[in-house]
């Protein structure tokens, strides 16, 4: 994806049209930071057990304060995409804390699923 907005941001500028090519140009660099962020994690994202989850970004959190559970989003296309949603336990509205995409779990979400409800049953 990198290269092709290069490609873009290269051809837009022999065209003329420099706002254009610093746009594209942006948005390569953009894409290429994200590509090397997300290249260098080398651990896990996710853990969890009796005792609660650890994420990343939220750190542990103990099945008192949260919830664990997978739902579908729709896409404005009508494609879906399955997440891992983190929601705060307690509050009416159950306040998602952190999504995470299934595609980006080692394991399956059917797996993930029957370890969840037995993590999270006791």
């Amino acid at each position: 994806m990198t290269l092709l907005f290069l490609g873009i941001a290269i051809w837009i500028a022999v065209i003329g049209n420099y706002w254009a090519a610093s746009f594209f140009s942006g948005l390569a660099l953009f894409i290429a930071i994200r590509a090397v962020r997300r290249a260098r994690v080398t651990g896990p994202a996710l853990k969890f057990g009796r005792a609660g989850i650890w994420t990343d970004k939220l750190g542990f959190k103990t099945w008192r304060q949260v919830v664990a559970v997978m739902k579908v989003h729709m896409t404005f296309r009508g494609g879906t995409s399955l997440y891992l949603c983190i929601l705060q336990r307690g509050s009416s509205s159950q306040l998602e804390l952190h999504s995470i995409p299934a595609n980006d779990l080692v394991v399956d979400a059917q797996t993930l699923q029957v370890w969840l409800k037995k993590y999270t049953a006791g």
